[in-house]
């Protein structure tokens, strides 16, 4: 039967499976001998490493914008840019970084691209302007796709049935893992020894993520190589045309937009009255990002009992659940709120990605970076909040958004 091979073909090697609605070229069925020599306990360090890089510098400035606001004499609204850039960026190559790594190979294209970043993560050590910041940020961006959508594309290829979604929950993890390691090795960093110098552990774990995939990260076994560059593109006008691989694409867009827009608030708000946390409290609240860590193997499990949709359904309700705990005023309640609502992301995350690599078919890479697109045109696309930098002229500081404080107006600005 056309498009499915026998079990005795299956244990002989490798076999092309092709079908007449595969045109944009064909597809290896994994064997179970390839799957498991993926599935040693060095290949999954460095697929959740992959998943730590692919997360670790986007937003990496979140808890630093009250600081480069004010050392770079900006306002702290622009200060935002410094996110909105790197997100820009992926937005921008993840349709294309596909179609590279069709031609090039994906591992190949995976270690070039952690190279580079290393290379532009120390580079922004010596920002000297906030004009340089934002080009620098920019270039992190651009070269984020060629990780993040070439490993889904890797692992949808080397692994197969239920090893397939154990790498694909254990690289989610790692993304979710690398978005609280982002946050809090900035923020302490920059406590300590100023905002420049939370780039520099940045890269060590870049350097580090390089040293394991070039060690233990897999050669592919079941990769096919596109004719030209220009080759790969061809599936993006298939995927144009799937309603439902657009509509995953709004999905992913809604996620981040929802998780920028939370914790980009959250996080200037702890810093105000009547929280008044420090930069280094500040970048400690990410460690919420450690529970969707252990919760999104979970996800997985749930995808699998019942279904993308009604586990999808179940993420967005944690989600919202949480965004609701964070209107109630107290340390603790926003930071569960947080925990919640992050949760509920990574877990409605793993739901989509794992459709928009299925709905890919042969030109899996091409639909993980137009959803990639999406789901980053999210966070771009996310308000930028616009306080005031300084108190009015006269009268009392403005109170805080959540819980109006009266202040004395013979009381001087704090």
């Amino acid at each position: 039967m056309a498009g499915r091979a026998a079990p005795s073909d299956l244990a002989a090697g490798p076999v092309v499976v092709q079908s007449v609605a595969d045109t944009a070229g064909p597809a290896i069925a994994p064997t179970p001998r390839a799957v498991e020599r993926v599935l040693t306990a060095r290949a999954k360090c460095a697929v959740f490493l992959l998943g730590v890089c692919a997360l670790l510098n986007i937003y990496s400035t979140q808890p630093l914008l009250p600081v480069l606001s004010r050392e770079l004499h900006v306002p702290l609204g622009q200060s935002t840019w410094t996110i909105s850039a790197t997100t820009l960026g992926v937005a921008v190559m993840a349709p294309l970084a596909g179609s590279v790594s069709d031609r090039l190979g994906r591992r190949r294209v995976i270690l070039a691209a952690i190279g580079a970043s290393l290379a532009t993560t120390l580079a922004l050590a010596t920002a000297w302007s906030f004009t340089a910041l934002l080009v620098l940020r920019l270039a992190q961006g651009l070269l984020i796709p060629f990780v993040f959508a070439v490993a889904v594309a890797y692992l949808a290829e080397e692994y197969d049935g239920a090893r397939a979604q154990a790498a694909n929950a254990l690289y989610v993890s790692g993304t979710a893992f690398g978005g609280f390691l982002g946050r809090f090795l900035s923020g302490v960093a920059a406590a300590h020894a100023g905002w420049r110098t939370s780039f520099l552990p940045l890269a060590a774990v870049l350097l580090v993520t390089l040293l394991a995939a070039w060690r233990w990260l897999p050669a592919e076994r079941h990769f096919e190589r596109s004719r030209s560059l220009l080759a790969g593109l061809h599936g993006i006008g298939g995927h144009l045309a799937n309603p439902r691989l657009l509509g995953t694409c709004l999905v992913g867009a809604a996620l981040l937009f929802l998780q920028v827009g939370a914790f980009t608030y959250a996080g200037l708000h702890l810093e105000g009255a009547p929280f008044r946390l420090s930069t280094l409290q500040s970048g400690a609240v990410f460690a919420v990002f450690l529970i969707a860590v252990v919760a999104t193997p979970l996800a997985g499990r749930l995808i699998t009992r019942f279904g993308r949709l009604r586990a999808f359904a179940l993420a967005g309700l944690v989600s919202l659940t949480g965004l609701g705990l964070t209107l109630i005023p107290t340390t603790p309640t926003v930071i569960a709120g947080l925990a919640a609502s992050c949760t509920g992301v990574f877990a409605g995350q793993a739901c989509a990605i794992g459709y928009a690599a299925t709905a890919g078919r042969a030109a899996r890479s091409g639909a993980v970076g137009l959803y990639l697109a999406g789901y980053y045109a999210g966070a771009a696309s996310a308000p930028s909040p616009r306080p005031p930098s300084t108190p009015p002229a006269a009268g009392p500081p403005a109170p805080p958004c959540w819980r109006p404080s009266p202040v004395s107006p013979s009381s001087s600005p704090a």
